[in-house]
Formats: structure tokens, C-alpha cells, sequence
């Protein structure tokens, strides 16, 4: 008797990996919360490597959301897979982005997954001379502190952003207002 074993295990874990990965952003530009967050492992974590900033799984619920709120979506190219990561070039576009006069943002982003195939790990490294939407943004805060003041006290309390739904959703209905009052002027 003899007994033949081939290891392809290596190849299949990489599709299993690559179709677990491209379903997560199908899910993700869906805005499908409870579906994007199964795709997680319990101690996952998104870590922004210029600001080295991290952000758990609990916290990530609120960037989901705020991706709903302003109508996020996203798209890559590139993509290399490499034992039990992938790594690709993205593209974000949202409402916000696209009110404050930024077409598109782009990263390099990493995706490890642990040993059953969920990803434990987002490591997100804009490329380089992306613009600023805090820089973008301020001519529309300068005119809401004088149009809309309670509206940006809210919304934008001691200067800092609140990523949720209804913060998204707030600021693009503000925007387009400053918008659609800004371009009357000229």
C-alpha cells in the first residue's frame, strides 16, 4: 500500500484567505456592521502606523459606522499574499471626503489573519502626499461657527471628531449646507 500526500495546503489557505478577505469588503461597502465585525477575530486591532494610534475591535464598531454615516467605500488593487497576510493598495471615497474637496484617499493596508482565518490585525499606512481633511475642512467649521454654532459645538466638541453614524451622517448634512450657502456667495 502506498500512500500519496500532496501539501497544497499552503495555496489553499491563501484562496480560503483571499475570498474571507474580498467578502469582508464586500460587507464593508455594503455597511453591513454585524457582518463586517464576524469577519474579526475578538482581539482585533486597527493600527494607524503614522500615528501609531491602535483602535480594539469595540472601538472599530464606531468606524463602521461612521462609514455608513458618510457612505464610505472602498477598493484595492495590487493585492500580494503572503503567509497569513495581504497587503494591497486602497482607495477610500466618501461623502464627507468628497464635500470638503478630497476625491479619494490612498493607503497601504495590511490584513493579518490568525490560524482560523480571521483577521486579527489592520495596519493602515497612507501613501504619501495625501491631502488633509482636517486642513480641507476648516473653511466649512470657520462658516458653521458662524452659522450653524450649536450644530458644530456638537458635532465637532473641543475640536475633535466623533466617529459614529449619526456623527457622519450630521456631518454631511452640515457640509452640504455650507456648501450649497458658499456657492450662492460667489
Amino acid at each position: 500500500m502506498m500512500i500519496i500526500i500532496v501539501n497544497c495546503s499552503s495555496t489553499n489557505q491563501s484562496e480560503i484567505m483571499k475570498r474571507k478577505f474580498e467578502s469582508h469588503v464586500a460587507v464593508l461597502n455594503d455597511h453591513d456592521i454585524e457582518k463586517a465585525l464576524s469577519f474579526l477575530s475578538d482581539d482585533f486591532h486597527l493600527h494607524f502606523t503614522d500615528y501609531d494610534f491602535i483602535i480594539d475591535k469595540k472601538g472599530i464598531v464606531n468606524v463602521f459606522e461612521w462609514d455608513k454615516g458618510v457612505n464610505g467605500r472602498v477598493s484595492y488593487k495590487n493585492l500580494v499574499v503572503e503567509g497569513d497576510s495581504i497587503t494591497g493598495l486602497f482607495t477610500e471615497q466618501n461623502d464627507f471626503f468628497k464635500l470638503v474637496g478630497i476625491d479619494e484617499l490612498k493607503a497601504k493596508i495590511t490584513y493579518t489573519f490568525d490560524k482560523s482565518g480571521l483577521i486579527v490585525k489592520q495596519s493602515y499606512t497612507p501613501l504619501p502626499d495625501q491631502p488633509s481633511f482636517q486642513e480641507k475642512m476648516q473653511p466649512a467649521i470657520e462658516w458653521a461657527r458662524e452659522n450653524r454654532p450649536d450644530e458644530i459645538t456638537e458635532i465637532y466638541h473641543q475640536n475633535q471628531m466623533q466617529f459614529n453614524q449619526e456623527m457622519g451622517e450630521r456631518w454631511v448634512a452640515l457640509l452640504k449646507e455650507w456648501k450649497k450657502a458658499t456657492q450662492n456667495e460667489k
